[in-house]
């Protein structure tokens, strides 16, 4: 992320990432990294990127044919809905509905295109994220957690959306952004952690 000057936070924006500061001690979103998908006037909307779950996408037994026969990790992607599937992609602008967020990362689109491009292509798995849940806020609520020094908004690429080592992005992100913020990483929740 830097290249030698010090970082400075950016507004958030769709594409930009939301890094938990270790002072934010819900447990939603303490030590998380979000893709930030939609922010606007009316609130904002993002999913939590480091935070594998426990089921394949098989386990939802779902009727649509994408995600039957799936094995992929579901990741959780906030506290909102967790009855919704949220698909992250990188198959490009051919997918008919789907928002395009940052770089080749695109959100959702019509699944039987998806799966109709997916069965073209040999391997799948590093093209694809499914996320169960979101994060929201609504009007003004993140400006409000912005300014407490609850996040650090910086930009986001695909590398860092699709990362193969979700349990470490936190702390790898955060030291890539430099000093003063290289700090935090280490920093526990709770000082009598020590």
């Amino acid at each position: 992320m830097p290249d030698g000057a010090p970082f400075q936070p950016i507004a958030p924006e769709r594409g930009t990432l939301l890094i938990s500061s270790p002072r934010l001690l819900d447990p939603n979103f303490m030590h998380t990294v979000i893709l930030l998908c939609d922010h606007g006037p009316q609130g904002s909307y993002g999913l939590v990127l480091n935070r594998p779950g426990r089921l394949t996408v098989a386990d939802l037994r779902s009727d649509v044919a994408l995600l039957r026969d799936r094995r992929d990790t579901l990741y959780v992607g906030g506290p909102v809905q967790l009855e919704t599937v949220q698909l992250l992609h990188r198959l490009g602008t051919g997918i008919p509905g789907s928002l395009h967020v940052v770089d080749d990362v695109h959100m959702g689109g019509d699944p039987d295109v998806v799966r109709s491009v997916l069965e073209q292509r040999q391997e799948s798995r590093e093209l694809l994220r499914f996320v169960l849940g979101y994060a929201g806020w609504g009007e003004g609520q993140l400006e409000e957690e912005l300014q407490e020094g609850a996040w650090v908004v910086c930009p986001a690429d695909e590398a860092t959306v699709f990362d193969p080592r979700p349990q470490t992005l936190w702390r790898r992100t955060l030291r890539r952004l430099g000093p003063p913020w290289s700090a935090l990483a280490d920093v526990p929740p709770d000082p009598s952690w020590n």
